[in-house]
């Protein structure tokens, strides 16, 4: 009788799959309620030959490799003792062209007094020997373009033939026509990334970053102000859920405060929990006839969208149907999937207020506790359904605003002025355009330990986020002006 041998297939993750089978193995444990509370409960099924409903039972296994992320990657990093690498020196000399070409009339270098005496060089091609004329550029040619090195040729033909007179008074001077040379002026205060046209004052925050690609500093304006039309081009209209009929805002503020919950079990990155809510509001705002029973399966689903979106390893499908306490099966989620990105029209980089908050906070020099406390103000303005038709920028600004205001940095503790000219510069806002917005925030950070959800107050409570959210700061008589809309610039 022929004896038939299994190669089981295995990956990094069984042990996560073994570890899960040795953990409490209790039947009587169910599974959560649906919007309920999260607690440390595990979120994936296991089969055991089938034991309990579908041959799947519950179990927990512990994620104690996985650590949590901290949003710190904003800060700029230090250069180390690197050397900036800035643009050729051709690049910066392409600015003073005019500069140029005023110095090249004045000295007016006519006729060829100045020329290169070209070198003869020997070439050897096979049995033929060619001689080849070799024209040496001087130092300031060979900084310049092509093309700027031919309009000055022009120039300099067209003054040596209207100017003979003043050539032989060249040539009488003693200066030899090796001596000639192009006087290009540098501008030593060109700066080496595209912010070269900053105001006087403002501080050009990328001048440091040109030795590390991944900074892209010389696009990142570019960038910045791509970003800034796409939040106009996929704006949330005010009171965007009017036109439903059997959703409120109500049940909007529970569910994303569910999704928060459900995204600090799942250790997976803050711009995903911020993309998730962004296509929420963008598929309600679209589809105004959905149903009620339907609506946690459009906050999974959008979850499970940006899981794919901005996550190294997304969750299973699977886990995204148990936290549902099954309510949806995994057909439901995918069919929703695609009801969903066909509604956007795939459309789902919409910029995210997590993105000009790192931009932002690098403007500031802010310190790392006002990058969280800013952090914080984000996760309650995204529950708040009267925050939602404000752009990310400008939830982000503000945000920023209130921290530095709460928290002063210290190298800035004698200045009383919290909103600086290089902030208006990158963030595009001054502080009287950011009143309503910061009064918005106040009155949601004061309001924040009497909520009705708690997800984000009780999450910024533990020590990896510096308990935040009981800092005195945030609860005193500082933030009852800001209540009042009476900000300082």
């Amino acid at each position: 009788m022929a004896t038939h041998f299994r190669i089981a297939n295995t990956d990094e993750n069984d042990a996560a799959r073994i570890q899960a089978k040795k953990v409490l193995k209790d039947p009587s444990l169910g599974k959560r309620a649906v919007l309920g509370e999260l607690g440390n409960k595990v979120l994936k099924n296991i089969e055991l030959g089938g034991k309990g409903k579908d041959g799947f039972k519950p179990s927990e296994p512990s994620f104690k490799n996985v650590k949590a992320r901290v949003d710190t990657h904003w800060k700029k990093a230090d250069g180390g003792g690197h050397k900036p690498i800035t643009r050729s020196d051709s690049l910066k000399s392409i600015n003073t062209i005019g500069a140029a070409v005023t110095a090249l009339k004045q000295t007016n270098v006519a006729k060829t007094t100045a020329t290169v005496k070209p070198k003869l060089v020997q070439v050897t091609k096979g049995a033929e020997i060619k001689k080849v004329k070799v024209v040496n550029l001087k130092r300031e040619e060979s900084r310049l373009t092509r093309r700027s090195l031919t309009k000055l040729k022009q120039i300099k033909k067209q003054s040596s033939s209207s100017s003979s007179d003043v050539a032989s008074t060249t040539s009488s001077s003693g200066r030899s026509s090796e001596d000639e040379e192009y006087h290009v002026e540098k501008q030593r205060d060109t700066p080496d990334t595209h912010s070269h046209k900053l105001l006087e004052g403002i501080e050009n925050i990328d001048i440091n970053d040109a030795w590390n690609p991944m900074l892209v500093s010389e696009y990142v304006n570019d960038i910045y102000k791509y970003l800034n039309d796409l939040e106009e081009t996929f704006a949330i209209r005010e009171n965007f859920l009017d036109g439903h009929k059997q959703i409120n805002h109500k049940m909007r503020t529970i569910l994303i405060d569910w999704i928060n919950e459900v995204h600090y079990q799942f250790k997976l990155e803050i711009d995903t929990y911020h993309m998730t809510v962004s296509i929420i509001d963008r598929y309600l705002q679209l589809v105004t006839d959905t149903p009620k029973k339907e609506l946690q399966l459009v906050g999974v689903t959008a979850m499970f969208i940006a899981s794919k979106y901005e996550e190294l390893f997304p969750p299973e499908i699977s886990d995204f149907a148990y936290i549902t306490d099954d309510t949806y099966k995994k057909k439901q989620i995918l069919e929703m999937e695609r009801q969903i990105v066909r509604v956007l029209d795939f459309h789902l980089g919409k910029p995210l207020p997590t993105h000009f908050l790192r931009r932002f906070s690098k403007a500031a020099k802010a310190a790392d506790k006002n990058h969280l406390v800013a952090k914080y103000l984000i996760e309650l303005a995204s529950i708040d359904y009267g925050t939602a038709h404000y752009k990310p920028s400008e939830v982000a600004a503000a945000a920023l605003y209130i921290s530095l205001y709460l928290f002063p940095i210290a190298a800035n503790a004698n200045e009383s002025k919290v909103w600086s000219k290089t902030l208006e510069h990158y963030t595009h806002y001054t502080v009287e355009q950011l009143t309503p917005v910061v009064q918005r925030l106040a009155k949601l950070v004061k309001s924040a330990p009497t909520m009705k959800v708690q997800a984000v107050y009780s999450k910024y409570q533990s020590s990896k986020f510096e308990k935040i959210s009981t800092q005195p700061e945030l609860h005193g008589t500082s933030l009852d002006a800001l209540v009042e809309g009476k900000l300082v610039q």
